[in-house]
């Protein structure tokens, strides 16, 4: 539980979790003293690394053993926008390893300093400022965000930054990069239909806050991608868009018994978004003649939504 509670970010994080963050970034290895105390912000999140031997302070080594013991570590198909960007950018865990070499430029210690950019969403939003129709991108630029940055924040040159910025979010693969098509952006949550069927609910986007994109128990064979699957709905090159061929049937178990259990089943093609197997509600008549029927006004509705 001490492991949960700890990567329990938000508001309702516990505070002996936010002293344990200040304990292991206080406590780091000589190969780890170039890294910004102010950007140490977690272990599991970062690739920086803390004391993990016998001279590490009890308590942290017990969580950081149990994490090791039962196999912790990021994973997940696809992630919220959201909380992809609230993944720490410096150092962060699944970018590719040139981002470390972006951490000590002048223009970096300006965004930690004078942007406070902390995180992936901190970085982007500085980045997308080069895409702004009235940016020149020149540093003496006077565009209403440039004059901005300078009087504000007193950042000296607002284009180095913003490139800076854009050079940290180019780092980031695709799985992790907010700008990418994500599943979000297409996959839809099933429709309902009557009150007692289960309909499969196919996204595979892994929904909630930071805490939720850990996993437990996982393989250390097996090395997670960080590619995305492209899981649009395509109707081949050759077919007709305007038709679409669907096989239904029901099916019913002990048919014609009081004790009948009926079914219906439609399916269009592997792994189609259409493809449904429904138990037929009690207050239906329990025969396949009835799931045929059922299987049939389902399929009618699916496919003109």
């Amino acid at each position: 539980m001490w492991l949960k509670s700890y990567l329990s970010f938000g508001p309702d994080r516990p505070v002996w979790a936010l002293f344990a963050d200040a304990l292991f970034a206080l406590r780091v290895p000589l190969s780890e003293r170039n890294v910004d105390p102010e950007i140490r912000m977690n272990i599991f999140l970062q690739t920086w690394h803390s004391y993990t031997n016998n001279t590490q302070i009890p308590d942290l080594k017990i969580l950081t053993d149990t994490a090791k013991k039962f196999g912790l570590r990021i994973e997940g198909i696809a992630f919220l926008r959201g909380v992809i960007r609230q993944m720490p950018i410096w150092y962060h865990k699944e970018a590719d390893p040139t981002i470390r070499t972006l951490n000590h430029t002048q223009a970096s210690q300006c965004l930690k300093k004078k942007h406070a950019v902390r995180n992936v969403g901190d970085a982007e939003a500085l980045a997308n400022m080069l895409r702004n129709s009235q940016h020149t991108m020149e540093n003496n630029c006077m565009c209403e965000q440039c004059t901005h940055l300078r009087t504000n924040l007193h950042c000296e040159h607002p284009q180095g930054c913003m490139k800076q910025a854009l050079k940290l979010i180019n780092t980031l693969p695709p799985k992790w990069d907010p700008r990418s098509v994500l599943p979000e952006d297409y996959q839809r949550k099933p429709r309902e239909t009557e009150p007692d069927w289960i309909i499969f609910d196919n996204r595979v986007t892994t929904n909630g806050t930071l805490a939720d994109i850990f996993r437990l128990f996982t393989d250390p064979k097996v090395t997670p991608v960080n590619t995305l699957p492209d899981l649009k709905i395509r109707a081949p090159e050759d077919a007709d868009t305007g038709n679409i061929i669907v096989a239904t049937n029901g099916s019913c178990y002990n048919n014609g018994e009081d004790n009948a259990h009926a079914g219906a089943g439609i399916y269009v093609g592997p792994d189609h978004q259409m493809n449904r197997s429904a138990k037929l509600p009690l207050y239906i008549g329990q025969s396949n003649q009835n799931g045929e029927l059922v299987a049939t006004k389902l399929a009618a509705e699916l496919a003109d939504p």
